[in-house]
């Protein structure tokens, strides 16, 4: 989810993504963790501009993990009493690397990718790149799931397809990654960037560490054009 102020007169959801002061998501399976970030306008941007209220932002974002027994004590090194239950918080302040080893999507459509994305997974795979990293593929398809990895872990993960909604998916992990000091991208340009022209936009998705998601880039031709599959 994300959360932007409502400026009245001004049309509903037409805002990029520098608008948002917090966003948010879960993910479950041993625990539950809930992951938000949050901006605090110090108030030196003018409300009207983007770009300038986002230099006078700072974000930051952190980690709840819903309370067991056995996490309330490593955590807090007590045996849980009346803790059980709630979120604690269990990582203050998330910092993505700013170099990973992992990429993260469907390699299954690689056939359907554009050049200079196969280019950077073919290179990728055999540490050719700038950085020179050999980097391991690592894939949920969960997005939620592969990009809570990717804070943690480093590297990136995304969709090269116009597939996920700018609005409500996109936009709001990107608020999430860029407050961890990661980049989030559509493969040209910084996805908090991007315009949105209807409620449902969809966009191509990047998102990951700062000096992976910037090398990617560079290779160029990375957005694959809007295709459907049978599963």
């Amino acid at each position: 989810f994300g959360i932007a102020p409502h400026t009245p007169g001004e049309k509903p959801f037409s805002s990029t993504g520098r608008k948002l002061v917090a966003a948010g998501y879960a993910v479950y399976s041993s625990s539950l963790e809930f992951v938000i970030s949050l901006s605090i306008n110090h108030g030196d941007g003018d409300d009207d501009d983007d770009s300038q209220q986002s230099s006078s932002l700072t974000s930051f974002a952190a980690g709840f993990t819903l309370s067991s027994p056995e996490l309330f004590q490593s955590l807090t090194g007590h045996e849980a009493e009346n803790d059980v239950g709630r979120f604690l918080l269990s990582r203050p302040n998330i910092q993505i690397p700013r170099n990973g080893a992992y990429y993260s999507l469907n390699d299954g459509r690689e056939p359907d990718w554009p050049k200079g994305l196969q280019r950077w997974i073919y290179d990728a795979k055999r540490g050719q790149t700038p950085s020179g990293t050999v980097y391991s593929s690592r894939y949920i398809c969960s997005l939620c799931a592969d990009v809570h990895r990717t804070l943690i872990k480093g590297g990136w993960a995304g969709n090269p397809r116009p597939h996920l909604r700018l609005l409500y998916e996109a936009a709001p992990l990107a608020h999430i990654v860029e407050a961890c000091g990661g980049r989030s991208s559509n493969g040209v340009m910084d996805l908090l960037d991007v315009e949105p022209k209807g409620l449902h936009d969809r966009t191509c998705v990047f998102l990951g560490s700062m000096n992976d998601v910037l090398e990617l880039e560079a290779y160029g031709d990375i957005q694959q054009g809007a295709k459907k599959y049978l599963t």
